[in-house]
């Protein structure tokens, strides 16, 4: 059956009928409640009605709308609130706790949904004669504000590319796959299925989210560590500006100068909108092993990470959590029949046998796959690094867990939301060797700037997304939200992990874009002759700043408009 996307719900992630599931993990609301020192669960059921938005009036240019008419069917052309509202933000903390009190300020003029590139060049062009902003949208799945109108001044469209979804040629002998940027993810392996291929690509937003998005914020998937981020798949991009199409050949690698793909990838809709790729694929794997392992230690757990890259047989997927982000795996189980309670009771003997202490264990998730001789190969040397530093296997029960459940994660936000706690995460990248001093002091000022504003902290922490030289270290906090406070709250807790990843020589984000949720930190990241050198390209692609004005360059002072986002636009 063909896949058909749909927009998510306004409030929340995924789809409108689907939602966290309490009673399919009985354990987590109880552990949240104890680690949270939450009390009641006495909380209002909240009903989202769209009659409760408010929506600023739309601004018309009616010579911009005659002349998209004259070019576009008029279903592709909507003024509609819904329409308007789900196409306001993507889906950080901010723009769910702005939405959900009724504020849609940056909901844009008009919607436009291109079926065709000549249909993105038309509209660019008339944009730039009118001086309408325009913002590229795939799945809103974002979660760094690349979405958000930042001038109120100007109409502004918010330019859909889901109808352009298009896998548009296969060639299986060179591995390769001319793609149209609007396509989804599971309508992409979808298709990519049909001829035995995959591009490898799975994200955790990869039911809600497209390729052209995946591209414009430089996305890594779960099995980066086999198949790497998305930079690396690209083969060639075609991105309409207002200055005209940039294209790229499809060769697998070049010496032409400066690499114009990256110019494109990471550009955050700034530059103009990608309508297609080439990307690389690769057969699809024979066999798939995902496994659980569980070490006695943080430490030992990320010591196995980079002997298995020393060795070169690491798995497609690792994923290791801290001991606190360990107890919410284990917290977000499903319900366990008797014998599985029994077999749990027993397991935990022997690990306290083996000299485990349970507080301080971290669980290792990881996948393995490919051809069948070449996954037993990797899996046999990867489990004699893990016993070496001490794991211990807990089988494929825990993986199969694991897959099951791996895109529902964002769900939870939801339901804590529901419940008045503010949770959210930072993730950033560095070097082998500092990955636990970054660890550490993230943690640490983590918690003081939670327990600053007077409640209990929840943080955790897992590594992932490993490459010969480091490593992808990603962070995850909660805390009850103090009434009439719960915006200074976050981003007091944002502020001090952002500010300790640069502290630490990490960098901004790894793979969430930086949007305006990490713009502050741009120039410190990659200087200011960086920022200026980005600012150049913009001025020739974009000279008119029409496409997504606001990212990329930072203001003269970058924190007092970071503060001020949450407030009213206008």
């Amino acid at each position: 059956m063909a896949y058909e996307p749909r927009h998510m719900k306004w409030w929340g992630w995924g789809n409108e009928d689907v939602q966290f599931d309490s009673k399919a993990h009985p354990g987590f609301w109880p552990y949240a409640k104890s680690v949270l020192e939450i009390e009641t669960d006495d909380f209002d059921q909240p009903h989202w009605m769209l009659d409760a938005i408010n929506v600023p009036e739309g601004r018309v240019d009616e010579h911009f709308l005659t002349k998209l008419r004259s070019f576009l069917a008029p279903t592709q052309i909507c003024e509609d609130k819904k329409e308007r509202v789900i196409h306001a933000y993507g889906k950080g903390f901010r723009d769910l706790f702005r939405l959900r009190r009724g504020l849609a300020n940056a909901a844009p003029d008009l919607i436009v949904y291109p079926q065709s590139e000549r249909e993105v060049c038309l509209t660019l062009r008339s944009a730039a004669d009118r001086d309408v902003v325009v913002i590229p949208f795939g799945g809103g799945s974002n979660i760094s504000g690349c979405l958000e109108r930042m001038d109120a001044g100007r109409v502004t469209i918010s330019l859909d590319m889901r109808r352009m979804r298009r896998v548009l040629e296969v060639d299986a002998h060179s591995c390769t796959a001319r793609i149209e940027s609007g396509i989804f993810g599971p309508d992409l392996e979808q298709q990519l299925s049909r001829q035995g291929l995959t591009l490898g690509h799975f994200p955790d937003s990869f039911l809600h989210s497209t390729l052209g998005g995946w591209i414009a914020t430089r996305s890594a998937g779960m099995q980066s560590d086999k198949y790497g981020k998305i930079e690396d798949m690209v083969l060639a991009v075609r991105m309409v500006t207002t200055e005209g199409v940039l294209t790229t050949r499809t060769v697998p690698k070049s010496s032409n100068g400066i690499d114009a793909n990256h110019i494109c990838i990471g550009s955050e809709g700034t530059l103009g909108v990608i309508t297609e790729a080439t990307m690389r694929v690769h057969p699809r794997p024979e066999l798939r092993v995902v496994s659980g392992y569980l070490f006695p230690d943080f430490e030992s757990g990320i010591a196995a990470m980079h002997e298995c890259m020393r060795q070169e047989c690491m798995p497609a997927m690792a994923r290791l959590n801290d001991p606190d982000k360990t107890a919410l795996s284990f917290a977000f189980r499903p319900p366990a029949s008797l014998i599985s309670q029994a077999a749990g009771s027993l397991f935990k003997t022997y690990l306290r046998a083996k000299g485990f202490m349970l507080p301080s264990a971290c669980l290792m998730l990881t996948a393995v796959e490919g051809r069948q001789n070449e996954v037993v190969r990797r899996l046999s040397q990867a489990e004699a690094i893990y016993q070496r530093c001490g794991a211990v296997s807990m089988g494929e029960d825990a993986g199969k867990s694991f897959e099951a459940t791996k895109f529902d994660f964002p769900h939870i936000r939801d339901f804590l939301l529901d419940r008045n706690v503010t949770t959210d995460v930072s993730e950033t990248s560095t070097v082998w060797n500092n990955i636990l001093p970054l660890y550490r002091g993230t943690m640490e000022v983590l918690r003081a700037s939670i327990l600053d504003s007077g409640v209990r902290p929840w943080t955790g922490c897992h590594i992932s997304h490993t490459y010969q030289s480091g490593a992808s270290v990603y962070f995850t906090f909660g805390f009850k939200q103090q009434s009439g406070y719960a915006m200074q709250q976050y981003l007091r807790v944002k502020r001090a992990a952002q500010q300790s990843f640069i502290d630490h020589g990490a960098t901004l984000s790894h793979h969430h874009a930086v949007g305006t949720e990490h713009l502050p930190w741009l120039a410190a990241d990659i200087s200011p002759l960086g920022v200026q050198t980005v600012t150049a390209i913009k001025n020739a692609l974009d000279p008119a700043n029409i496409m997504n004005p606001g990212r990329l360059q930072p203001s003269s002072n970058p924190f007092d408009q970071w503060m001020h986002l949450s407030q009213p636009l206008g």
